[in-house]
């Protein structure tokens, strides 16, 4: 098998991915032009987004047989960079709720979610208190502005993974001592999970808006760029292949 990027399947893979890119791009179109605002629900239109996003980068650095140098280092440090910023814009942008719709949830419609949330919980506990096994679950109010947006990005990181240790915790001590039965368990977890995430967003929502603007000003240009130089190195490619290939 020849391993150049520019000969057999490599070749295939670069355009595959390539074109994997360019199509990530209709979901632009799709949230920014009401004409399309039809097709489909924007949360899958960001899902189909995200993972061409992914799947694309990886194409491409298989065509690249892992060579990198000149304008392709650029270009695919680049992708990668947008890559990576596009999977934290991902993870930003779930910490605003929305409807299935995609559209943004007010605090009020977020309140009254809660509050179902809780009326389901106690109708799932069976008589536990699930109150009390549950403390500390969810997240601290207050104002957040204080803490810097980075610091509040990384805090947001670590409020996850202690949520989800401290459902685990409550996932055992049902099982254990009051020997719920898995289904139930299951969706005691999947609710004090929903209500957890709800709460945090409803105390994040001002900051999840600046953190969405900030990184809207990082991720464009680097999409740009990235878009730019794909579309120079296919055409210096194409212009120069009798001779060499980059």
């Amino acid at each position: 098998m020849i391993y150049e990027p520019g000969k057999g399947i490599w070749h295939l893979l670069g355009w595959a991915g390539s074109g994997m890119m360019v199509i990530m791009m209709l979901y632009s179109l799709r949230k920014r032009i009401a004409l399309f605002s039809s097709l489909g629900s924007l949360s899958r239109w960001l899902s189909a987004h995200m993972f061409l996003g992914i799947m694309g980068p990886i194409l491409i650095t298989f065509h690249s047989t892992f060579k990198f140098g000149g304008i392709i280092a650029t270009s695919f440090w680049s992708m990668i960079l947008t890559m990576i910023f596009g999977i934290l814009g991902r993870y930003i942008y779930v910490q605003i709720p929305r409807s299935l719709a995609g559209t943004e949830l007010a605090v009020r419609d977020i309140e009254q979610i809660i509050e179902s949330i809780e009326i389901q919980l106690r109708e799932y506990s069976g008589g536990v208190n699930l109150a009390d096994l549950s403390r500390g679950i969810d997240p601290e109010g207050g104002d957040f502005a204080e803490r810097g947006l980075m610091k509040t990005l990384l805090f947001m990181f670590r409020t996850d993974i202690v949520i989800s240790y401290r459902i685990q915790k409550v996932n055992t001590i049902l099982k254990r001592q009051h020997h719920l039965a898995w289904k139930v368990r299951r969706k005691i977890d999947q609710l004090l999970k929903k209500k957890a995430a709800l709460i945090r967003r409803k105390n994040y929502l001002s900051t999840s808006h600046q953190l969405l603007h900030y990184w809207h000003v990082v991720h464009i240009p680097l999409a740009i760029v990235m878009f730019l130089i794909m579309i120079l190195h296919i055409v210096v490619y194409y212009l120069f292949r009798p001779v060499h290939s980059i």
